[in-house]
């Protein structure tokens, strides 16, 4: 897997580390995006894949570097396709395009898969092979509403796959939305190449609809329940050269002005952080 560029590769990671996910706030204008991250304290931001197949119907890539150099922020983070069903995602030439211009860190993937593991690695291998010529990682998610559930699943195509530059995003959300344990990690660190971070209640808001549930209830770093201190310190243990991703998806959030949003993360982020670096 690539090693990380940025000081990530510290056991004390702060806001400039984590990568601004697209899904912290709503689908605001590009140029409100990026400045609201930056304002935040971010200097890395998340593009999704999907919504740039709009953006660029009626704007162009020049466009779009205008407005990162004067934000002062880079893509760090696509998200996200699909790379393990029997038919190629159609959004995937575009994310071949947008990493070849933009050469993010990563390009985020998700299940489900079509047949058997075996065949998903085969898929997802295909991909990972396409996106190393621009040192772009791959790196798979799992979510408890597909069949690839776990992160011990994922590890498992990851395993079979054996490329370089696949490897795993954790979300922390999922892994309680699981409901595992962070001793579910222990042997799984070394294919984990990012965090994902948010917080929430160890009880499911909506356990009739998981997907769902990942896409209103989300809780900013510090006013939920999760053990985000312990899996920072699991994290520092096991595999300290991993990179971070901060994704908070919040209705309530999402409602709000998103400059005021971002700060809200940010300030909640430097908190445990903080804690972090006490314990």
């Amino acid at each position: 897997m690539t090693s990380p560029q940025t000081s990530s590769l510290s056991i004390a990671p702060v806001i400039a580390d984590f990568t601004f996910s697209f899904n912290c706030i709503p689908e605001v204008p590009m140029e409100t995006r990026f400045e609201a991250a930056r304002d935040a304290g971010f200097v890395d931001v998340g593009l999704s894949v999907r919504w740039m197949n709009q953006w660029l119907q009626t704007h162009d890539l020049a466009e779009l570097d205008e407005k990162l150099e004067q934000s002062g922020v880079r893509v760090a983070e696509l998200e996200a396709i699909r790379v393990m069903g029997e038919e190629i995602d159609p959004l995937e030439d575009l994310a071949a395009l947008l990493a070849e211009h933009l050469r993010p860190d990563r390009l985020q993937a998700v299940g489900p898969y079509s047949e058997t593991e075996t065949q998903a690695a085969l898929r997802a291998g295909r991909v990972a092979d396409r996106f190393a010529q621009w040192n772009v990682d791959v790196v798979l998610e799992p979510l408890p509403f597909t069949n690839m559930k776990t992160p011990a699943d994922a590890a498992s195509i990851i395993r079979l796959a054996d490329r370089p530059n696949l490897s795993m995003c954790l979300d922390i959300w999922h892994l309680y939305r699981n409901d595992l344990p962070l001793s579910h990690l222990d042997d799984l660190w070394p294919y984990i190449s990012t965090l994902q971070i948010n917080d929430g209640t160890l009880r499911c808001e909506y356990p009739e609809d998981l997907r769902e549930d990942c896409l209103r209830n989300r809780r900013i770093p510090g006013l939920g329940e999760f053990d985000l201190v312990g899996l920072f310190r699991e994290r520092n243990a096991h595999r300290a050269d991993s990179t971070f991703s901060i994704e908070v998806i919040s209705t309530e959030l999402k409602a709000q002005d998103p400059f005021l949003t971002a700060r809200q993360i940010a300030e909640g982020l430097d908190s445990v952080l903080t804690a972090v670096r006490q314990d």
